[in-house]
């Protein structure tokens, strides 16, 4: 990497916080849940607060699966 691959990468990295600011998002949650952008916002939410008999009735409503797949992938989520 030279200087101005330096210099563009922290360029970068200050505008991804300016969003996480202004968007009033924690850039370490980013990193933790990595939830199907066809699910509702609210099963995010629920992750993040560890709810997770609520995580997993909001994705068996979600997508129909049954108990125990929808407790299996809201295990690999949290």
């Amino acid at each position: 990497m030279d200087a101005a691959d330096i210099a563009r990468v922290a360029r970068l990295e200050r505008q991804i916080a300016f969003l996480y600011r202004h968007f009033g998002l924690d850039p370490r949650l980013a990193e933790q849940i990595d939830v199907p952008r066809d699910l509702p916002p609210e099963f995010a939410d629920a992750l993040r607060q560890h709810n997770l008999i609520l995580a997993i009735k909001i994705y068996r409503q979600a997508t129909g699966a049954s108990l125990a797949e929808a407790k299996a992938a809201v295990e690999r989520m949290a």
